[in-house]
């Protein structure tokens, strides 16, 4: 079984022509800015619509299992005790509620992508898997991209990198791009804001770069006081590995409303969007702007 969050069919962005974006859960990095902070598990979450929420506690009086409590006009949501059975989805009339994940066979999952095989065909376009970290499943996402390959899907993988070599190694021949997501090249920084290993992920960025640098696709998301003050360091870094591509991606709020559902603090609330025209100086060294 794979644990999916979401699939997204006629996708234009995050790969070659037009394309099926599956959104696999679980990520081992805590990055304050995720724009998917529902796939940090691998199990599902309940996620909490509090402008639909009528605050009938329906939810509370149907759940089976006693994971949900509303206290002081709060909904507290017990992940220990949830079973994922949806009661609390089915019964909340003003559709306050989702639980996001679907456990799914790999079989089930490529019917599903295998429907806009023609337009693939016809666009040069194919699979992009994302997530989450596609590699925090990894027997799974091995499943898949094969079942992908045998099926003569181009697959497109945006990855964080934080993940054994080893792995790396077992999936690469059945991987047409990469996607890879180079954030800082701080190491102390990178561990206390996003509680990581940035030498896992530099040594795997190596290891692709080193053998297929034409299949690489470098990707810095850009967040002020963040790493602003390293984008040259991260490029030049990018171009002494030969990447086909740098993209500058602007940070953006598009996620914060999951992080309230989540009931999660957001630590850029008051920051606004970045405008593309704040990294137009970068255009001029090769380097695109936005995905």
């Amino acid at each position: 079984m794979i644990q999916v969050s979401n699939i997204e069919r006629f996708a234009t962005h995050d790969g070659p022509g037009i394309r099926t974006a599956v959104f696999l859960k679980g990520c081992s990095l805590r990055c304050p800015w995720c724009a998917n902070p529902e796939t940090w598990t691998a199990e599902p979450v309940l996620m909490h619509d509090e402008e639909r929420c009528q605050h009938c506690h329906t939810c509370q009086k149907v759940c089976p299992q006693g994971a949900i409590v509303w206290q002081a006009e709060q909904l507290h949501w017990d992940a220990s005790k949830c079973v994922h059975c949806g009661t609390c989805v089915q019964h909340c009339l003003p559709m306050a509620l989702t639980l996001n994940g679907q456990a799914m066979e790999v079989s089930e999952l490529m019917k599903e992508l295998l429907k806009d095989k023609a337009y693939y065909e016809e666009s040069n376009g194919g699979i992009t898997i994302s997530g989450g970290e596609p590699f925090f499943q990894f027997e799974a996402f091995l499943q898949l991209i094969k079942a992908c390959k045998e099926n003569g899907l181009h697959v497109a993988v945006e990855t964080t990198g934080h993940y054994p070599q080893e792995q790396l190694e077992r999936a690469m021949d059945k991987i047409d791009l990469f996607l890879f997501d180079i954030k800082n090249l701080d190491a102390e920084r990178f561990r206390r804001v996003n509680q990581g290993s940035l030498k896992r992920i530099l040594k795997n960025f190596e290891y692709v770069t080193a053998r297929r640098p034409e299949d690489v696709i470098m990707r810095v998301p850009v967040i002020p006081g963040y790493n602003e003050d390293q984008l040259n360091e991260i490029i030049a870094y990018g171009k002494q590995h030969h990447v086909k591509e740098i993209h500058l991606l602007p940070y953006h709020s598009m996620g914060k409303k999951k992080w309230h559902q989540l009931h999660r603090p957001y630590a850029y609330e008051d920051m606004d969007m970045m405008k593309p025209e704040a990294l137009k100086q970068y255009e001029q060294e090769g380097v695109k702007i936005g995905g």
